[in-house]
């Protein structure tokens, strides 16, 4: 698990970056790191960091089986995040954040659920 101070200063770095590759290489070795297995466990989590820094609700939606199962995880009104979709309305940017962090600490095996 990632600490929320941590995560919150990866999310914002992403931003800054308009390459993948070149955001994850320019990371270095950080404490959080501890934690993980290897390599490509650290190299997995900050190319989700990044993809749903920069790709917003959509792509939060993609690490679950579908919207459905994101609302009633999180107990967001379907029709909100129909709404979000279809960028009918836009969620702010800390309700993006703290979701993007929820999905980076939840159990690995939500997606099957």
């Amino acid at each position: 698990m990632i600490d929320f101070n941590t995560f919150r200063t990866l999310y914002a770095e992403a931003k800054n970056y308009d390459s993948e590759g070149k955001y994850i290489m320019e990371r270095g070795w950080q404490e959080w790191m501890n934690g993980l297995d290897d390599a490509d466990e650290i190299a997995s989590m900050l190319r989700k960091i990044y993809s749903m820094a920069n790709g917003g609700f959509s792509e939060i939606v993609s690490h679950y089986k579908n919207m459905k199962q994101m609302c009633n995880f999180f107990s967001i009104p379907y029709s909100t995040a129909q709404k979000w979709s279809i960028e009918e309305r836009n969620p702010s940017e800390y309700v993006l954040l703290l979701l993007a962090y929820a999905t980076i600490n939840i159990d690995k095996t939500h997606k099957s659920e």
